[in-house]
Formats: C-alpha cells, sequence, structure tokens
C-alpha cells in the first residue's frame, strides 16, 4: 500500500488488536472499501474469515457482486460465507437492509470481533445525518474505530484514498449505482452537502470526521461521570443530581432510563432534573420519586398500573 495509507491502516490495525493470527470476521460487499479491509486483514495474517450478504435487489449485478467477494477471497486463501439477505419490499428499506446484515454477521461470527469497510468519509457522512437528525451535540460521537465488537480499521482513511489505493494496487472491486442516487438522505449529504462544505473549506470531510473522534473520547468521559450519579440499583439519587452541572444530570437521567428500556425526550429530562416528581412517559413508562430518588419502570408500567 501507499506508505500513508497503509502507515494509518497498520496503526489502526494494531490499536485495534488485529495482529498476525488474531480472528477476525470481516463483513465484504464487493465495494471499494470492504475490498480494501480484506486485502489488509489477509496481508497482515489475520485469522480472517469473510461474509458477504446477498440481498439481491439489482438481479445480476447482485450475483456479479457475490461473485467478486468468491474472487477476492479465494486469491487471498481467505473462507467465505454467502448469506440470504432478501428482504420484503416495504418502508425502512435501507434499516431492514442493515439489521440482516448485521444479524448474520453475528451468526458468522461467533464470539469473534467484526470488522468493516467504513471509513473517514463514512464518519463525516453520518456526523452530518444525526446532527440534523437528532439536534443532539452526541450525535458527533459517530462511527468509533471500537463500538463493542464492530472494529472499523479504515476509519482514518478518506474513501478518495482508499479508491486510489487500490488502483495503484490494480485490484478491482465493484460499484453500486444506487449510491449515486439523490433519494436517500445518505445520498444527498454524501452528494450535495459535503461537495458544498469542501468548496467552503478542503479539510471539511477530515475535519468532522476528526471532531467525531474527539467527541467520542469525550463522551467515554461523561458517560463516567454520569453513571457516578446512578446507583447499581438503576436508581437516581435527587440530591446529588440537583446540586449536579446541568449537562452531566440530564445524562445521568437519560442512561438511567436507558436502562430501564426508557427513552427520555428533552421535556421530561427538564422536569424531571428541575423539578423531581412522579411523572408518567412515553409508552406508559414511568418516573417514580421514592425516598428522594427517581426510578424509571419500562414502557407499559403505566398502563398495568391504571388496569389494577
Amino acid at each position: 500500500m501507499a506508505a500513508d495509507v497503509a502507515d494509518r491502516i497498520a496503526a489502526r490495525l494494531d490499536a485495534l488488536g488485529l495482529g498476525a493470527g488474531a480472528p477476525v470476521c470481516a463483513m465484504v460487499s464487493g465495494g471499494a472499501d470492504s475490498t480494501l479491509l480484506l486485502v489488509a486483514l489477509a496481508e497482515r495474517e489475520c485469522a480472517v474469515r469473510a461474509v458477504h450478504v446477498a440481498h439481491g435487489l439489482r438481479g445480476p449485478e447482485s450475483a456479479a457482486d457475490a461473485e467478486a467477494c468468491r474472487l477476492l477471497a479465494d486469491r487471498l486463501g481467505v473462507p467465505l460465507a454467502v448469506h440470504d439477505g432478501a428482504v420484503a419490499p416495504g418502508g425502512n428499506l435501507e434499516a431492514r437492509l442493515r439489521d440482516r446484515r448485521r444479524a448474520a454477521a453475528l451468526a458468522e461470527a461467533g464470539t469473534d470481533p467484526i470488522a468493516t469497510g467504513h471509513t473517514l468519509s463514512d464518519r463525516a457522512e453520518t456526523v452530518l445525518y444525526r446532527l440534523a437528525a437528532s439536534g443532539s451535540p452526541r450525535g458527533l460521537a459517530a462511527l468509533p474505530p471500537r463500538d463493542g465488537r464492530w472494529l472499523r480499521p479504515l476509519i482514518d482513511c478518506a474513501r478518495d484514498e482508499v479508491r486510489h489505493e487500490l488502483v495503484r494496487r490494480q485490484i478491482a472491486w465493484r460499484d453500486d449505482p444506487s449510491n449515486a442516487e439523490p433519494g436517500p438522505a445518505r445520498n444527498r449529504i454524501r452528494l450535495d452537502v459535503l461537495p458544498a462544505l469542501a468548496l467552503a473549506h478542503p479539510g471539511a470531510e477530515r475535519n468532522l470526521a476528526r471532531a467525531a473522534l474527539l467527541a467520542d473520547d469525550e463522551r467515554a468521559l461523561l458517560d463516567d461521570l454520569a453513571d457516578g450519579l446512578i446507583d447499581p440499583d438503576g436508581s437516581v439519587p435527587v440530591a446529588p443530581l440537583v446540586a449536579a452541572p446541568s449537562a452531566l444530570g440530564r445524562l445521568a437521567l437519560r442512561r438511567a432510563a436507558a436502562r430501564a428500556g426508557v427513552t427520555l425526550g428533552h421535556d421530561d429530562v427538564e422536569a424531571l432534573r428541575t423539578s423531581p416528581r412522579r411523572r408518567t412517559l412515553p409508552g406508559a413508562a414511568m418516573a417514580d420519586v421514592d425516598s428522594d430518588r427517581i426510578r424509571f419502570s419500562p414502557p407499559g408500567a403505566g398502563r398495568r398500573e391504571g388496569a389494577a
């Protein structure tokens, strides 16, 4: 690989613990990013297994994607499993396809980590989408290099750098024409928003990705501090909550609620933080204040109580 790209991938592989003999399951689609991912893992002599999820949305082109993955895996001496990823027509297609890929990867990987071909460019796009969709600064903490079992060895390389490296090495990949269609929100960010930002500042994409990396570190720190306001039983003592900085109190309430399967809206958070009292939450979940502490009950708790 070109020295700069190779050095960044090698450094990230080291940080992720992906050295010679390390077991890992790699998701491959036939596209450029996952092609370079599999090449890098094989050259690293990881104990890598590849998995391709065949959605079959593009007929013969989808079959060609699977065949390209087979040829690449054979060339690298990597075992490949192909999973049926067909989904029924209907709404929320992208999310359902993503769920099928994740399920196939988890089934194939067993207890091994799973590597994906997400790049710095994917991270920048995700930052923009989450900020637009959520309005929360926590949307900045997008696509960390490690997210539980999910690893992203190419996260320090831009999409164009990946393609240039494959061209230099004369390695072919498959392009999905649907990525150039203007309809899906992620495509609009890729095709319209990021190019416009690049005109405003040439380092926009890399700066967005760097912001995500820094935000992820800060998120981990804040999560640890917020968890200090939550008792082992999941309740939140009122006195420390009220005394805490407002940002930390908000986060503690959201994290405590999440442990009970409750998602708090902004108004619920502010009401519980500034004037803690019993409150019915969306989905008939409950926030009870008992002995100067807030306890969350899961969705449906309110309906059960009202029916009693």
